[in-house]
């Protein structure tokens, strides 16, 4: 009883991490619903946990990027903001080189975020690493890229 026990545990394990491996499909959906000639367990799901399902994964095939934070140095809208904008990006890239940064157009609202931080903590070390330069940066949450 023993050894039937164990030989269909290690049965069990061994195919699930079969089942696992990249390449093995790209839907999980369909695989869980029983899209092959030869599954002999069907999954049957409500129509909306379909439909959401398929949400969720357009949204996260537009994100790019991991969850982290970046610093906004400057955030303007008017005459000249752009040119403005501009001009705070190249004065921050000229000080501190090995820091990126980037720009921003959130209607009406023309800004300059930097640095790619995966903690709060880091975000905070580079916080006070700009600060006198750029007076007043605010701490966001954002999606990074990692390098």
């Amino acid at each position: 009883m023993k050894i039937s026990i164990l030989f269909f545990s290690c049965f069990i394990l061994a195919g699930s991490l079969a089942w696992g491996q990249p390449g093995s499909g790209d839907d999980l959906l369909k695989r869980l619903s029983g899209g092959g000639e030869h599954d002999q367990v069907q999954i049957q799901s409500d129509s909306l946990l379909d439909v959401n399902y398929y949400k969720l994964m357009a949204v996260n095939s537009k994100v790019r990027g991991v969850p982290g934070y970046r610093i906004r140095i400057f955030s303007e809208s008017g005459i000249g903001a752009k040119e403005e904008q501009q001009r705070i990006r190249a004065s921050f890239l000229s000080e501190f080189p090995e820091i990126d940064a980037y720009y921003r157009y959130d209607e009406p609202y023309f800004k300059v975020y930097v640095g790619d931080c995966r903690t709060r903590s880091e975000a905070l070390k580079l916080y006070d690493l700009i600060e006198d330069e750029f007076p007043n940066p605010i701490i966001r949450e954002d999606y990074i890229h990692i390098k």
